[in-house]
């Protein structure tokens, strides 16, 4: 746990770890890519996880460029605080984009395909815990990060996915276009209470940590 409410924590350079304002076991943390092309935030406001706390500090590392949403469940009306302060609205799929509306005034939506969003940053479809739902892969440098929401989590032993018995079979159609996906790192919103929200893999610890997750879903 760190010192501080709204701490940055930096997991990777220009990766960071934001801890929630007031933090308690049950908010979850959210995370921010500081990159020439603008920045962006991959914000997790339920539990009233607000970061309002972090904003001076990220405004001190040039904004935020763009307030990336993987599903409806990262949805709040913090998110809203966000477009107020950055002026940049929250971005879903269109698939998600009715309920996201639901709790959140400023949405902007793209198509659900795979597709390049802004340079270096490219949408994934993630369907099988939301029917909506997307990963965020993101190039920095040489390594590529895969930004997963709770499409997958670590849940303080092993890492894991979110579904259900009529999504079991996109999830595992999910698992297994993310075993062949070319990424590097890893990274999940977790709750604050758990310091794994992040893991480095090479092609065969990516290939071998999707089939233990696919074999217990």
């Amino acid at each position: 746990m760190p010192a501080k409410d709204g701490t940055l924590e930096e997991l990777y350079p220009g990766v960071f770890r934001i801890y929630p304002t007031k933090i308690t076991d049950s908010k979850y943390v959210s995370l921010f890519v500081k990159r020439r092309g603008g920045n962006l935030l991959f914000p997790c406001f339920a539990s009233h996880s607000s970061i309002e706390g972090s904003f001076d500090d990220i405004e001190s590392k040039g904004g935020i460029a763009l307030q990336l949403i993987g599903d409806m469940h990262f949805a709040a009306r913090y998110n809203d605080d966000v477009t107020t302060r950055f002026g940049t609205n929250a971005l879903c799929s269109e698939i998600e984009a009715p309920d996201v509306k639901r709790k959140v005034k400023h949405v902007g939506t793209f198509p659900y395909e795979r597709h390049e969003l802004a340079p270096r940053v490219e949408v994934i479809p993630t369907p099988g815990h939301r029917p909506g739902a997307v990963s965020y892969l993101v190039t920095l440098g040489a390594r590529r990060y895969l930004f997963a929401g709770d499409t997958l989590y670590h849940d303080g032993e092993r890492w894991r996915c979110y579904t259900n018995k009529k999504q079991r079979k996109q999830m595992i159609e999910t698992l297994q276009m993310l075993a062949d996906l070319d990424f590097h790192v890893l990274l999940a919103n977790t709750r604050a209470n758990n310091p794994i929200c992040h893991v480095e893999l090479t092609a065969a610890a990516r290939r071998r940590l999707m089939n233990d997750i696919e074999n217990a879903t």
